[in-house]
């Protein structure tokens, strides 16, 4: 990602991953999300380890204009994020459903959304791989994609492969891709780019969707770039439900895109001008 861009571009909906070789790295990267979230009237809540209780002080003088509750430093193995006891795919659940009691007590106190940053060392120590890593971090997509929340995820260089990393954010579509789930469980949104730097995150993003027995509306209009790759994930993904119809609703250039990797050829997907009702 770039890495100049975050405090311009994090807004609710986002799923970021961010590296870093130096604690000051991190701790400017965590200072500018931090002010990102508090200034338009969102909950922040920031994962820190146990031995980051300088780097916690700092965070809070950097946002003196943050309501009493707004701020929420926490650290990893306290309260319902205790993970010493689970492995596998019973920490990722649990690690899942402790953002989303975060995100229902942030909209029970009243906040229109809410900003979740954490170092993701608590994985190292969890013994989690990189391949479960990954799995954690599609997963969480789903969870992302909830327009009340964003994520920003903070991986140290010196501690994770570069291979682990490569793969890791491939599957964060921020910050140039966004998706939100729409009112009903079928209608999937679109905006930004899609290309080689987020596409391996498509397949967890539209598996969201993949379960609906209905039509699944896929609202691509406000897309600038799609490139093959991920065209050829959303025509896959039509031949995948070829008893139900997949709508997407597109630019003319992400349109002619779709037709050079084979939409015509399957007929559950129905390509819709961006004005085009459904």
């Amino acid at each position: 990602m770039s890495e100049g861009r975050e405090d311009r571009s994090w807004r609710l909906g986002d799923h970021v991953s961010a590296m870093y070789s130096a604690d000051d790295e991190c701790r400017d990267l965590l200072t500018r999300y931090v002010r990102a979230g508090v200034r338009p009237g969102q909950r922040v809540a920031v994962f820190l380890d146990a031995d980051d209780a300088d780097l916690a002080r700092h965070l809070t003088a950097a946002a003196p204009a943050a309501a009493p509750g707004q701020l929420v430093i926490t650290r990893y193995g306290t309260g319902g994020f205790d993970l010493t006891a689970r492995t596998g795919p019973a920490l990722v659940e649990r690690m899942l459903d402790g953002m989303a009691a975060m995100r229902e007590q942030a909209a029970g106190d009243g906040y229109g959304g809410l900003f979740l940053a954490g170092k993701m060392t608590w994985a190292l120590r969890a013994g989690l791989g990189a391949d479960e890593l990954v799995r954690y971090e599609a997963a969480a997509n789903r969870f992302f994609g909830d327009a009340r929340v964003a994520g920003l995820c903070l991986y140290d260089r010196r501690r994770f492969t570069k291979d682990a990393l490569t793969a890791i954010a491939a599957v964060h579509p921020g910050p140039l891709l966004r998706f939100t789930v729409g009112g009903w469980g079928a209608h999937l949104r679109l905006s930004g780019e899609l290309d080689a730097s987020n596409a391996a995150a498509l397949p967890s993003i539209l598996d969201i969707v993949a379960g609906a027995d209905s039509t699944v509306l896929l609202d691509a209009s406000e897309l600038r770039f799609l490139d093959a790759a991920g065209a050829g994930t959303i025509v896959r993904f039509a031949a995948s439900r070829p008893h139900r119809s997949t709508v997407v609703r597109c630019t003319r250039g992400v349109r002619q895109t779709l037709h050079l990797v084979g939409a015509d050829t399957v007929p559950s997907l129905v390509l819709r001008d961006q004005v085009s009702g459904v």
